[in-house]
């Protein structure tokens, strides 16, 4: 019987897959709760968008973890359901079955890599292609008998083929930014600023070039780069606002206030040095989302500067894989991987989350080696 194997996959460190396999079936659970919900009690936007969301993290985390075969499938999945978000597919009892079952094979295979570093590769093409035909139909009203076919594919037939497995790159991770004999007199500054406020918020010291470094990589990944130089600054100056929330005691107003305000403080601090214009507008803005929902200005979509996404993106993994302490690496990676891919069309903008997958991935082949 033919196998497909993920090797990258394999080579992972055993207590990184089984935060994976945790999270695929947390996410897995979910879109069964889900899913029985819209048969129990009608669907609604929220339920398909929610659907939607976890079925992009469950792709996101596999994505991560080089599981490339299982992540064709999982993202025919999800188109299906985004074409029930949009209306041009209807929900079907069947589909809803469907939708269950792909989930739970797609978690089989993944329990047989983990298991024994290889999967059964006809399950995978009855999976893939049965997805490819159903969302390729132009007629709607087939589809619910397309699914059904599917159905019994999954349970009856055996087809052969080996399934192709990207190899992932590897990179050198210690990216060199160049810098002005002004601009490096700031950043030495700012490296300053950056360390002592880390420690008066309870932060470990190094939390800002830790962000700083993932900043970087996911800007390498990008199709359009910011400038390093202006990134660097604004990976070190984007919480200096915080400091007012220190004077704010047990006053919990005015901490709210202050929080709300802090991108604009930091970045009205980093505009008294000359020539950070791009790192001023990403720090203004590093707080706010894609879907408008943030702060403080509550802009949206294009009008937030990409560098800024970049920021929020590499701020929110760093904080929950280390938390405050600095101490907490590796307890929960695969749950903030899987929190940013979550937030893909709503808080950060889908290329993004694209762009971080693919760091994330460079960082984990440099931990193996």
């Amino acid at each position: 019987m033919s196998q497909f194997a993920c090797k990258d996959f394999s080579a992972l460190e055993k207590e990184l897959k089984d935060d994976l396999l945790e999270c695929y079936q947390e996410a897995q659970q979910e879109i069964e709760e889900i899913v029985n919900s819209i048969e129990d009690d009608g669907f609604s936007f929220d339920k398909l968008d929610n659907l939607f969301r976890s079925l992009h993290s469950m792709k996101g985390n596999c994505s991560v973890c080089f599981l490339d075969p299982l992540v064709g499938a999982l993202h025919r999945l999800e188109e299906i359901v985004d074409g029930m978000r949009g209306g041009y597919i209807q929900y079907h009892y069947h589909l809803g079955e469907l939708i269950n079952v792909v989930i739970e094979q797609i978690g089989n295979l993944l329990m047989q890599l983990y298991k024994f570093h290889g999967a059964e590769t006809a399950t995978l093409n009855v999976l893939q292609n049965g997805l490819d035909t159903l969302y390729a139909c132009e007629d709607d009203e087939q589809r619910p008998s397309l699914a059904k076919v599917l159905l019994d594919d999954i349970s009856t037939e055996k087809r052969e083929s080996e399934a192709a497995v990207t190899p992932a790159r590897t990179a050198d991770l210690l990216v060199k930014v160049e810098y002005t004999k002004a601009q490096e007199s700031d950043i030495e500054q700012f490296k300053v600023f950056s360390s002592k406020l880390n420690r008066l918020l309870g932060y470990s010291p190094e939390r800002s070039e830790r962000i700083l470094k993932l900043c970087q990589l996911i800007n390498l990944e990008c199709k359009k780069q910011e400038d390093p130089a202006q990134l660097s600054a604004a990976a070190y100056m984007h919480n200096m606002g915080m400091a007012v929330i220190l004077n704010c005691k047990d006053d919990e107003e005015a901490r709210k206030q202050a929080e709300w305000n802090h991108p604009m403080v930091g970045a009205q601090l980093l505009s008294k040095h000359e020539g950070w214009d791009e790192a001023v507008s990403m720090v203004i803005a590093h707080k706010e989302r894609f879907d408008g929902s943030g702060f403080p200005e509550q802009i949206v979509g294009s009008m937030i500067p990409q560098g800024a996404f970049i920021l929020a993106v590499a701020v929110m993994f760093i904080d929950v894989v280390w938390g405050k302490s600095g101490e907490e690496y590796r307890k929960s990676s695969m749950r903030a991987i899987q929190k940013v891919n979550f937030e893909s069309g709503k808080g950060f903008p889908p290329h993004i989350v694209d762009s971080f997958n693919a760091a994330i991935r460079k960082v984990l082949v440099a931990r193996k080696k």
